[in-house]
C-alpha cells in the first residue's frame, strides 16, 4: 500500500490537527486548521495569532506531536506524528492565503477580520504514522 498517497488522502478528508507541545514538562495541546502545499512533500502551514501563548511555547521548544481531527466523528483514517518540529514560516499569510481558503471553508472572512494578527507557521514532519482503517496502518517518513 502506498501510504504517502494515503497520508495525502487523509489529510483531504479534514482541515483540523490536534497539536501538542510541551514545555518545561508540561503538555499542552490545541485544535488548529491546516493547509498543506503537495508541491512540499512533509510539510503542514498553520496560522496563528502572533501574541498567541503557543507562539511562546514553540521558541522554548519546537518538537510537537500531532494527530489528524477527523471531520465525520470517525477515528479512521487518521494520521498521527511524535517526530515533527514547527518553526515561523518565511512566508506570509498573504503570500500563501490561497491554500488557507482552498482548504479551510470561510477563511476568506477570517483574513478579513484577523489576518493582519496572524503569522505562518510550518511543521515540518519527520515521519507520520497513518491508520487508513482498523486492519491497515504504516509509517511516512520524509528528509527534514
Amino acid at each position: 500500500m502506498d501510504y504517502k498517497n494515503e497520508f495525502y488522502h487523509t489529510l483531504d478528508k479534514t482541515n483540523e490537527i490536534a497539536l501538542a507541545t510541551a514545555v518545561a514538562g508540561l503538555p499542552n495541546v490545541r485544535i488548529v486548521n491546516f493547509c498543506y502545499d503537495a508541491s512540499k512533500p512533509g510539510i503542514l502551514y498553520f496560522a496563528t495569532d502572533r501574541e498567541n501563548q503557543k507562539v511562546a511555547e514553540f521558541s522554548q521548544n519546537n518538537n510537537v506531536a500531532f494527530t489528524t481531527v477527523p471531520s465525520d466523528g470517525s477515528s479512521v483514517p487518521h494520521a498521527r506524528s511524535n517526530h515533527a518540529v514547527v518553526h515561523k514560516s518565511r512566508y506570509t499569510i498573504e503570500e500563501i492565503k490561497d491554500l488557507f481558503i482552498q482548504k479551510i471553508p470561510g477563511y476568506d472572512e477570517t483574513l478579513a477580520a484577523i489576518g493582519d494578527t496572524l503569522d505562518v507557521f510550518e511543521i515540518h514532519i519527520k515521519d507520520v504514522f497513518v491508520i487508513v482503517d482498523y486492519e491497515t496502518a504504516g509509517l511516512v517518513s520524509f528528509e527534514v
